[in-house]
């Protein structure tokens, strides 16, 4: 799951050495991840933002953040 989200990151921001540069690391860093690193998200997650980009913090770890408020999903509250 990581190596595809990362790819729609980089999709949506142009490239991976840009991805790479918005976390303050190397682009060869992002082939170690396994996951986004939980530091990077929020960073990741404006900068998807600022170029029209819908990935967030809950697709980019839903293990820290849970599910997103905006899902459409119902749940019982019983």
């Amino acid at each position: 799951m990581a190596i595809e989200i990362v790819e729609k990151i980089a999709d949506c921001l142009g490239s991976k050495a840009e991805m790479a540069r918005i976390c303050d690391v190397r682009p060869p860093s992002l082939h170690g991840w396994v996951r986004i690193p939980d530091c990077h998200v929020l960073k990741l997650e404006a900068a998807v933002r600022a170029k029209g980009g819908d990935i967030d913090r809950y697709s980019m770890r839903p293990d820290i953040f849970g599910e997103s408020p905006e899902s459409t999903e119902s749940k019982s509250v019983a």
